[in-house]
């Protein structure tokens, strides 16, 4: 009996297998730095926060900081579709002035979008924990500049849609009351999901593959060497 050809097999298989660990492998990295920052969020003090009047060239990320004398501006834009508590809505991103830079703010989720700006009164401090806006992920939507659709934080984009220059730093708000429609929500550097179940997961899934090949192997080709 004619031998069969053993090359397509080995090949789906190897790059499978490739993909599982690259998988895997992306959340175990992703848990690492994940743990990092939750840690580093766990330790901040809010009652020890930097009290600042002008912004820093550098600051580390997830720094919790009171700017004071902050002065409002008109833009803002909304991030689509975001989600709070199960709820779908939008993330309110406005741009304000500290010590004449402009500056990006989360103001947080709101269920619909505003016409008009929610003012932020000069001479009052505005507080939150700061990030550097991390470059967009390659798999996420891009906005769409003509429509004013945006889906994803990437600083050309609004540098272009507000004709401002922007810091390369944003500070998600937090301190609302809980009546206040806007609702505070968190970088994605610090989150509860669980990255570690997930590399196992693919390393898991990884192995039963190779168990399924082994026995296919077996059983269709062996016969034949």
């Amino acid at each position: 009996m004619k031998k069969k050809s053993t090359l397509p097999l080995y090949f789906t298989f190897s790059i499978s297998i490739f993909l599982l660990w690259t998988l895997g492998t992306w959340q175990l990295n992703k848990n690492f730095k994940i743990s990092k920052n939750n840690k580093n969020y766990q330790r901040i003090d809010k009652r020890n926060s930097l009290k600042l009047f002008s912004l820093p060239e550098r600051v580390e990320n997830l720094t919790y900081i009171k700017f004071d004398r902050v002065r409002s501006t008109d833009n803002f834009l909304y991030l689509e579709p975001r989600t709070y508590n199960g709820k779908v809505g939008y993330h309110k991103i406005s741009v304000v002035q500290v010590d004449g830079k402009n500056l990006l703010v989360n103001e947080g989720f709101i269920a619909y979008k505003e016409l008009s700006k929610r003012n932020i009164n000069r001479n009052k401090e505005i507080e939150g924990y700061i990030i550097k806006v991390p470059e967009p992920k390659f798999f996420e939507l891009k906005n769409d500049i003509v429509k004013k659709v945006w889906y994803t934080l990437k600083l050309d984009d609004f540098e272009k849609e507000f004709d401002l220059k922007l810091s390369p730093y944003i500070l998600y708000q937090q301190g609302y009351n809980e009546d206040n429609k806007l609702k505070s929500v968190m970088p994605n550097l610090v989150s509860n999901v669980n990255h570690l179940n997930y590399a196992l997961t693919w390393f898991f899934l990884s192995f039963a593959l190779f168990i399924i090949f082994f026995i296919f192997f077996t059983k269709n080709y062996k016969k034949y060497e």
